[in-house]
């Protein structure tokens, strides 16, 4: 359920973002097990990156999809941050949270 509901949450967040201005650039791939790799960014500033990947279960019987990526975006005070993120068989965690980047 957690899963489910992190992985719900970054699809949200992403969508909300994408939803201000349509995207400068877009490039998405899926392969025929679902795996896929995307990347966009907007006039605004905002760039999106994330990977679903495939790992086997603890007990190797099936497969999960793992997902990974990375939000960047301008803040209401005109600096860059970005954001690393990843959900997996380990539930969603952020990997380094928001974070000024530097110029």
């Amino acid at each position: 359920m957690n899963k489910f509901v992190a992985l719900f949450f970054v699809i949200a967040v992403s969508s909300s973002i994408a939803s201000r201005l349509p995207a400068l650039h877009h490039e998405e791939i899926h392969d025929d097990f679902g795996q896929y790799a995307l990347r966009y960014y907007t006039a605004e500033g905002t760039f999106v990156s994330e990977r679903g990947y495939l790992i086997p279960t603890a007990d190797g019987k099936d497969h999960v999809m793992a997902v990974e990526g990375e939000v960047s975006y301008i803040g209401a005070d005109g600096k860059s941050y970005s954001t690393k993120y990843m959900a997996d068989l380990e539930g969603f965690r952020v990997i380094e949270p928001a974070a000024v980047v530097a110029a």
